[in-house]
């Protein structure tokens, strides 16, 4: 797991724990601060997807994880977020509002839960071990989730949602082949839930309505982990202190 994963990981935990009880009834302010992968983010060329009004047309999109900040909390909280909707824009110039929601899309088309599912598994099946600053890796990332929901092909270049390369350089094979990476893992994973998602919904219409975001925390430990993790570090911190007498 990449130190910028689990440094975001930690925020985010911060972050949304506020929202912990009744999340379907709680609205947030979210202000966008920048790229995860930063000077190295990625844009894509979508070539055809369903949530889009112009099928078959290119449509230029950012593809990275979104660093975005809540004054809900005090101190201000910063987590990391992803794009579920390209069928609206991301706002960059201000604070908007949005609903967290156990009903995503209700504001558009709707989020099955097969759809769901293949989100989850994504999320679960490599999350983890994804370093969020390597702007290859985080494109293929959020291609592989926008798959994920608009398709069930598995396949990042062909099928109901595609890109056709990267935006402006010559990386788009290598974003494709690690979506693909990324999509194949999350469809071979039999393991259990690894991750907890939130889902944000924007509140305006219209013109005004945002894309709608995603964002995970790693799903706690139960007790008896805790306590094997705990009893894992007494043991090291005795070798430590054997090592040095």
């Amino acid at each position: 797991m990449s130190y910028q994963f689990k440094k975001m990981s930690l925020a985010s935990a911060v972050a949304l724990s506020f929202l912990a009880a009744g999340a379907s009834a709680s609205t947030v302010d979210l202000t966008y601060h920048g790229a995860s992968s930063g000077n190295d983010a990625k844009g894509v060329k979508i070539k055809n997807a369903p949530a889009t009004s112009g099928a078959n047309t290119p449509l230029i999109a950012g593809a990275f994880g979104f660093k975005m900040r809540t004054d809900a909390v005090d101190p201000l909280t910063e987590f990391l977020a992803w794009c579920l909707d390209i069928g609206s824009n991301l706002g960059t110039n201000g604070s908007f509002e949005y609903k967290v929601t156990n009903t995503p899309f209700s504001n558009s088309f709707g989020l099955d839960p097969d759809q769901r599912g293949r989100v989850q598994s994504v999320f679960d099946a490599n999350y983890g071990m994804l370093d969020i600053a390597d702007g290859i890796e985080a494109a293929g990332f959020q291609v592989a989730l926008w798959d994920a929901l608009y398709d069930d092909d598995g396949d990042a270049s062909a099928g109901d949602f595609r890109i056709s390369s990267g935006y402006g350089y010559g990386y788009g094979a290598d974003i494709i082949k690690q979506a693909n990476y990324f999509l194949r893992d999350a469809n071979m994973y039999k393991g259990g839930k690894v991750f907890n998602l939130t889902f944000f919904e924007s509140t305006g219409e219209g013109a005004a309505k945002k894309q709608n975001l995603v964002t995970a925390t790693p799903v706690p430990l139960p007790a008896a982990g805790l306590l094997f993790l705990g009893a894992l570090g007494g043991l090291a911190a005795l070798r430590r202190r054997k090592a040095a007498v």
